[in-house]
């Protein structure tokens, strides 16, 4: 009788021992295995037939010079929504900035506008009045938290759980490693340190993100509630977006199909834009376009240079996207001194005021009228030295104390006032009344005191 081979049986085995060789090395670093951006970007940029475009959907139209729209051969790209923090329509709350985040995985989803191609915006059933560009700010690779605030130590957090369990979810990205932070009971959840680095203003964007970590590096976060600490391993698995500069336009054009193309303001630069909340992408400016290097992230690209434009006190001196851009003077500014105030799009204030000589305790009270159903308010002012600090609203008031403050102008940035008139008094006696309220008296049911001062 003849035995039974064993060779298949023994290549099985090795097999098996070659699977697990490989997925060892792999987790070692030794072996890479990722699909390349332009691998993952050839699989996604498709052809699509125009009649496959999905509703309420935002496309780019990749080469549209001089093509028919139902030309076989084009590729539309759409723009993702990714996740956000917050609905597009709050993102006036106070104390939470807007954020996009989107996982590296889903980088290369991301599509570029030129010059040479069409922003499309599919809908069965309306047009919109308005296309809201809310411009973005690039932050880089970060960890899924966002809206870190600095408290009087300079030490950072965000506010974890003020009236809702579930609050920490406007600061926590809940489809990232970052939701193991879900379930702390604590009000402010601070974080010290980032894989050994100090959270400082050095590596906080304006937007309450961490910057300057390395894509997909893990990182032992210190996180602290109330005076204990807890590590948490969070990965930089997210490229991060926050509220930068929001335009409002109007154009578009009826293409004889079931989608429209969005114009493209000519003052537009390079940069992220969010479009009425449906979708992200990267616009790249002709300067740019030989420079940029293609990939979802490219650091020589200013992705983050400003199209409003400010002066010394905070006022806002040229905004592209008016119809009539009115720019201030340097003479405007000192004829208007500290009672010029810029109301933009009807829902902030700003104006500036000077302190004389240093003071060991300056501060001010907002009155704002009552509305119902109002967001809270909430005002930003940026110092002499630029450190800016945020109070909130609190029925209808805004208690400002900044303590030992130098001589020098306080810029003022009071937001979600639409509908609403407001009137300040500083502790210094002096009281200014803007948007809409009577300068001979306070508004509101509270009356101010003349003599007002932070130890009152």
């Amino acid at each position: 009788m003849k035995k039974k081979k064993k060779l298949p049986f023994i290549i099985l085995i090795s097999i098996a021992l070659v699977a697990v060789l490989i997925i060892a090395l792999t987790k070692l670093g030794l072996i890479d295995t990722a699909t390349t951006y332009a691998e993952s970007e050839a699989n996604y940029a498709k052809t699509y037939k125009i009649d496959n475009l999905k509703d309420n959907s935002l496309y780019v139209w990749q080469n549209s010079v001089d093509k028919s729209i139902e030309d076989e051969s084009n590729e539309f790209l759409i723009c993702p929504k990714g996740n956000t923090n917050i609905d597009f329509d709050d993102r006036g709350v106070a104390g939470v900035t807007f954020t996009i985040w989107v996982p590296t995985s889903d980088d290369y989803q991301i599509p570029t506008l030129t010059s040479q191609d069409k922003l499309l915006y599919v809908s069965k059933s309306s047009v919109p009045d308005t296309f809201d560009f809310q411009r973005m700010y690039e932050n880089g690779y970060s960890i899924g938290v966002t809206s870190f605030t600095a408290d009087e130590s300079d030490h950072y957090y965000i506010n974890y759980m003020v009236t809702d369990k579930d609050d920490y979810k406007q600061f926590v990205n809940s489809k990232s490693d970052a939701k193991d932070l879900g379930g702390l009971s604590v009000a402010k959840l601070y974080l010290d340190k980032v894989g050994g680095m100090e959270v400082t203003a050095e590596n906080v964007s304006d937007g309450g993100v961490v910057t300057g970590l390395t894509k997909d590096e893990q990182y032992i976060c210190e996180f602290y509630t109330g005076t204990y600490y807890q590590d948490y391993l969070l990965t930089a698995s997210e490229h991060t977006f926050t509220a930068f500069e929001d335009f409002t336009c109007y154009g578009y054009e009826f293409l004889h199909s079931n989608c429209i193309s969005i114009d493209i303001p000519e003052w537009l630069t390079s940069g992220y834009y969010y479009i009425n909340g449906i979708g992200l992408f990267r616009y790249v400016d002709d300067e740019d376009v030989g420079a940029y290097s293609g990939e979802p992230y490219d650091e020589n690209i200013a992705w983050n240079e400003p199209l409003i434009l400010y002066n010394e006190f905070g006022q806002v001196i040229y905004n592209p996207s008016l119809q009539t851009d009115e720019e201030l003077t340097e003479e405007d500014a000192e004829t208007e001194g500290n009672d010029a105030a810029s109301a933009v799009g009807g829902t902030k204030a700003e104006w500036s005021y000077s302190l004389p000589e240093a003071q060991d305790d300056f501060g001010a009270q907002i009155v704002l009228s009552e509305l119902a159903n109002s967001d809270i308010a909430a005002v930003q002012i940026t110092k002499p030295d630029g450190e800016t600090v945020s109070f909130n609203e609190n029925n209808n008031v805004i208690d400002i104390d900044l303590e030992e403050s130098e001589a020098g102008a306080y810029a003022f940035s009071l937001i979600n006032i639409s509908g609403r008139s407001f009137t300040i008094n500083y502790s210094t006696g002096d009281t200014y009344s803007g948007v809409g309220s009577d300068d001979e008296e306070p508004i509101g049911d509270e009356t101010l005191d003349e003599d007002y001062s932070m130890e009152d």
